[in-house]
């Protein structure tokens, strides 16, 4: 069964910054302008803001079966994430309610290592670059139409203030946000989570816990496409070590479809039930859960306890803080051993580097510890490779059952 809650891993701290690999043994090369490729940037965000390592795409929503279009920018695109949500105070369309099989609308409580985010379900036609996918579940993230229940728990993030951008674009590794989590029956000891509602009434308490076939669920959009389903592409330059103001790359769909997209010669490493896979650091220490996404604002792994590296203090608590910039390198493998790689990344000093480059928003050498909060298991321990393992690297990321010229089963490869 997957895990819901590390999946959607989306840290939006105040000042937030990135964790890197410091040095990139294979070149890269940013894909042109076609119609499988639309442009990504980290750019600071929303304006007024400074969103540190935030990977931004613009996405367009109309009504199902209609010309009636809006086209939003600043959506934050995450790889540990699944399906399309906005923010309801962004989106202007009358889009259609998206309900359960009696016609009940269904609205959702998006668990985040941030918070949670509220919000009803509505179907809309998808599409970015010259990709569409018609009558898509989506969330709309807003608390208006139905009162957020108690049991939605968790730092309400449900406005663009606290969420930091206009939406997420969730193109991870499942088809599904939860899957068959969320379609088993509730109960005592049940897997389900209870991240869906069934809204009857738009008074208190009229939206209950329900069980949701994985047919409703919020969707991967890239899987409703009717080519280049299989995956997709992060493609992003190196950093220089001091940061930058922006960067420019591509988000580029489906795997080995078309010529601008295949594997190469890149590692490819399969992923577990859950899409993770394993990474040691230090070289003398254990295994740790580990996962890929964009959505995450740095590298977060372990804690100052057990890295021996001196975390931040007040606003920046979230990272480590380093008397100068630490080379390192970790052990990446699958969950079976038989694929093994190195990755070397950089941990610098967070408060020094972002106070000595106020203009600068992509950073590829801050990280922290890993939220405890997100931690579910007692003893296991959490590797997050978030957006700074792209900086100058080519990430793919399959997803689940699609083929793919290895095959069907799920990977990362870069």
């Amino acid at each position: 069964m997957r895990n819901l809650f590390a999946i959607l891993g989306l840290f939006l701290t105040a000042l937030t910054a990135a964790c890197s690999s410091g040095s990139h043994p294979k070149t890269n090369a940013i894909a042109a302008p076609a119609d499988n490729v639309t442009q990504v940037s980290v750019d600071g965000g929303l304006p007024g803001s400074r969103y540190v390592n935030g990977l931004f795409a613009t996405v367009t929503v109309c009504v199902p079966g209609t010309s009636q279009c809006q086209t939003i920018d600043h959506v934050l695109v995450g790889t540990g994430a699944t399906g399309l949500r906005l923010l309801g105070s962004v989106l202007t369309l009358p889009l259609p309610a998206w309900t359960d099989a009696s016609g009940t609308p269904l609205v959702e409580c998006a668990q985040f290592s941030a918070g949670s985010a509220w919000g009803p379900l509505q179907s809309a036609d998808f599409s970015i670059a010259n990709e569409q996918a018609a009558n898509l579940a989506i969330q709309v993230i807003e608390e208006s139409t139905y009162p957020r229940p108690a049991s939605c728990t968790g730092t309400d993030i449900s406005t663009v203030a606290a969420f930091g951008a206009n939406g997420l674009l969730g193109v991870g590794s499942f088809l599904q946000d939860c899957g068959a989590a969320c379609a088993a029956p509730l109960g005592a000891g049940s897997a389900n989570p209870g991240a869906y509602y069934a809204c009857s009434s738009t008074a208190n308490g009229g939206c209950q816990a329900e069980a949701v076939p994985v047919s409703k669920q919020v969707s991967n959009p890239v899987s409703f496409f009717s080519q280049d389903n299989n995956g997709t592409i992060i493609e992003l330059p190196a950093v220089p070590a001091d940061g930058a103001p922006s960067v420019t790359g591509a988000l580029v769909f489906g795997i080995g479809t078309r010529d601008n997209n295949g594997l190469g010669q890149a590692t490819v490493l399969p992923l577990d039930s859950t899409g993770s896979f394993l990474t040691k650091y230090p070289a003398n220490g254990k295994n740790s859960q580990a996962f890929v996404d964009t959505g995450s604002n740095g590298i977060f792994f372990l804690d100052s306890g057990t890295t021996g590296i001196p975390a931040c203090t007040g606003s920046l608590s979230g990272f480590y803080c380093p008397t100068s910039t630490l080379s390192l390198s970790a052990t990446i493998q699958d969950t079976t051993g038989l694929v093994t790689t190195t990755v070397d990344f950089s941990i610098a000093n967070a408060e020094s580097l972002l106070s000595a480059s106020p203009a600068n928003v992509a950073f590829g050498n801050l990280g922290g510890p890993f939220p405890s909060v997100a931690s579910s298991s007692a003893g296991t321990s959490y590797f997050d490779w978030g957006l700074p393992f792209y900086f100058g690297r080519n990430v793919f990321t399959s997803i689940e059952g699609q083929s793919t010229p290895v095959g069907t089963e799920f990977f990362i490869a870069f």
